[in-house]
């Protein structure tokens, strides 16, 4: 830490009853190779092991402030950024692991462009014990190299997906934080709210490095609203919904300007549609059952009638129909006449 007694970073970590994982959220953050910050365990009531996890840790940068009751998640985030003088801050969750040179690396980009609000990168996937089920996850839909993205074309192209943003990897300038900070009627993808309120007056940045891990198990936030897989969460249709109806709320409250707002209105549409046909695919991919198949293309319909106008949405069904294996087999075959073609 430096000579002021206000580091430059703060490194704020949301818990409650997650004393087993916390101790190695504590470990990764404290071996940071950049050192001027302190940790804020922010505790939302903990009934577990918590105190005595945050206790063991002999470390003048940590600083531990416990809720005597259980004020959500949203109000403990919100009132951990309320707390906090640093230039610098990252959100990351209990369960997550800073890698690290994560400060390092990025901490000069903040220092070095200061229209970015933001700097997030990509990570590892990581099993409930840690080990790595998948490298170098980008969520940005799209981005293949180091990018400063100016803020309204963050918005666009976030209104065409559902978070391109790993929360545990974005170290955020504090004075970009939106007012009021998290959104509690955004909930629950309340970080999605946060990063397109703050895109109306700042400038996001990617860094083209894996220096996070994302932890996933059964009892995390996201797996209340989704079904864990090796590669993550597949959404379920509700936090569908309610993504979109943040992004439309978000236009509402924010976009004045009549042709832009219909612009993102219709990406909006068009990445609820697109994510309906992306779950029916994760429901029945590779077993193509047909029931399955037929069930999860009538769920998405009920949600949204037009995704029955997606030619993605009949060939699901066509092989389904078929069945998974001749269907794999014919993939194979046209992959192979395509090889000799070429």
């Amino acid at each position: 830490m430096s000579a002021s007694t206000t580091p430059r970073v703060t490194i704020l970590v949301p818990t409650r009853n997650r004393g087993g994982w916390l101790r190695g959220g504590i470990e990764a953050a404290l071996a940071q190779t950049y050192e001027d910050f302190e940790l804020l365990v922010a505790d939302n009531a903990s009934t577990d092991e918590t105190p005595d996890v945050v206790a063991s840790f002999d470390d003048p940068r940590v600083r531990y402030v416990r809720r005597p009751t259980d004020v959500g998640l949203v109000e403990n985030h919100n009132a951990g950024l309320a707390s906090i003088d640093s230039d610098y801050v990252i959100i990351v969750p209990d369960d997550d692991l800073m890698y690290p040179q994560l400060l390092e690396r990025t901490v000069p980009i903040l220092d070095r462009i200061p229209r970015a609000g933001m700097v997030h990168t990509s990570i590892d996937m990581l099993d409930p014990d840690g080990v790595t089920i998948a490298a170098g996850v980008n969520w940005t839909m799209g981005l293949t190299q180091t990018t400063i993205e100016p803020g309204a074309s963050f918005i666009r192209e976030q209104m065409k997906y559902s978070c391109r943003v790993c929360a545990s990897t974005a170290l955020m300038r504090r004075s970009a934080l939106p007012l009021g900070y998290f959104n509690p009627g955004d909930y629950p993808p309340v970080d999605l709210g946060l990063w397109l309120r703050m895109a109306t007056q700042w400038d996001m940045a990617f860094l083209d490095e894996t220096l996070g891990g994302y932890r996933i198990h059964d009892h995390s936030h996201s797996a209340a609203v989704g079904t864990r897989s090796e590669q993550g969460y597949v959404r379920d249709v509700t936090l569908m919904r309610r993504q979109h109806e943040v992004k439309l709320h978000f236009i509402e409250e924010n976009v004045s300007d009549e042709a832009e707002s219909r612009r993102l209105r219709q990406l909006a549409n068009a990445g609820k549609r697109n994510e309906l046909v992306t779950r029916v695919r994760q429901r029945t991919v590779p077993e193509r059952r047909f029931r399955e198949t037929l069930s999860a293309v009538v769920e998405a319909a009920r949600e949204e009638p037009r995704v029955l106008t997606d030619c993605r949405i009949w060939r699901l069904i066509g092989a389904s129909a078929v069945g998974g294996r001749l269907t794999n087999r014919l993939l194979q075959t046209s992959r192979g006449y395509g090889k000799a073609a070429q």
